[in-house]
């Protein structure tokens, strides 16, 4: 089974953008811009066809269930990890994400551990990431008042090539001017503890629940795309059962599957990817899943790619 291709799951939400739609030529509104895809999930809310291949036409989730062992090899159903990308026009709201276990038992969903990878930010662009206190009953009272974001969020500056990771508790927000691809586990259960006073839902009391002030991310600076830049592969986040690796190519580089499958996220140049029974080619905001029973894969640049993997 060759790489798999998946149609991308839009919505508009209140604070997105267009540069999604401008990105990948798609004809866009004011009322419908596009500002977030999910174009790699298997959740039920956001499911993703596959478009090519043997499995041509099933959603993802089927397409795992028919073929488990050849897509997603040695690791279980609930294993697939979500890409999508994030175009802010407006600041997020306030949030955070519940652990596995709290989400399964309050909210019969995954907990969500995520990634966010910049690939273009305007200048001075923020994002919250943590809080600024352990006073859980002074962060109540700013919550009430909807400024805990302004009083209490950790806000640090991002960059093109700058990832950093969110694990479940923290409290977050992407801001405004930050052009982001999140890769995160299956979950897609969201805790608003603040929401700028656009007056959407709130879930203060869950949100409290699962809150840990001591999560402080920190960024990984990778640096910006430079098409001349040999081969090389790094690290830009570890999440525990999943990495996520910035692979820079200038002509080509081949990776091993290790019965894990893996997706891979073109954010710079074009890339086209290689197995023994097929090939794809990625543009810039373009993904794809390698089955495990690929064995192998090549990334033919000059091409940036984010290689998200699944670790035993």
């Amino acid at each position: 089974m060759g790489p798999l291709l998946l149609t991308s799951f839009y919505l508009s939400p209140i604070w997105g953008g267009s540069r999604i739609a401008r990105t990948r030529g798609i004809d866009w509104s004011d009322d419908d811009r596009h500002g977030e895809a999910f174009d790699v999930s298997a959740h039920p809310t956001t499911m993703g066809v596959v478009r090519n291949g043997p499995c041509d036409g099933m959603t993802l989730a089927d397409a795992i269930a028919s073929y488990h062992q050849e897509i997603l090899g040695d690791v279980p159903d609930d294993a697939p990890l979500q890409v999508t990308f994030m175009d802010p026009v407006e600041t997020l709201s306030v949030q955070v994400h519940p652990s596995e276990e709290y989400a399964q038992a309050a909210e019969g969903d995954h907990g969500k551990v995520e990634a966010w990878y910049v690939l273009d930010a305007e200048p001075d662009a923020t994002l919250i990431a943590g809080c600024t206190t352990n006073d859980t009953e002074a962060l109540r009272v700013a919550a009430a008042d909807d400024s805990i974001g302004d009083r209490y969020g950790q806000r640090i500056e991002m960059h093109e090539g700058d990832f950093i990771l969110i694990p479940p508790g923290t409290m977050h927000a992407l801001g405004a001017g930050i052009f982001a691809v999140e890769v995160s586990s299956l979950g897609n259960t969201t805790y608003r503890i603040c929401d700028w006073g656009r007056g959407r839902e709130l879930h203060v009391d869950k949100a409290f629940d699962v809150l840990d002030t001591a999560s402080k991310p920190v960024v990984t600076h990778l640096g910006a795309y430079d098409p001349g830049q040999v081969n090389r592969e790094r690290l830009g986040v570890n999440a525990g059962f999943f990495r996520s690796y910035v692979v820079d190519t200038r002509d080509s580089q081949t990776f091993t599957c290790d019965h894990r499958y893996a997706v891979l996220t073109c954010v710079e140049g074009f890339a086209r990817i290689e197995t023994a029974d097929g090939c794809v080619d990625l543009g810039p905001t373009e993904s794809c899943l390698i089955p495990a029973s690929a064995g192998s894969y090549t990334i033919i640049g000059p091409c940036r790619v984010l290689r998200s993997v699944r670790c035993p």
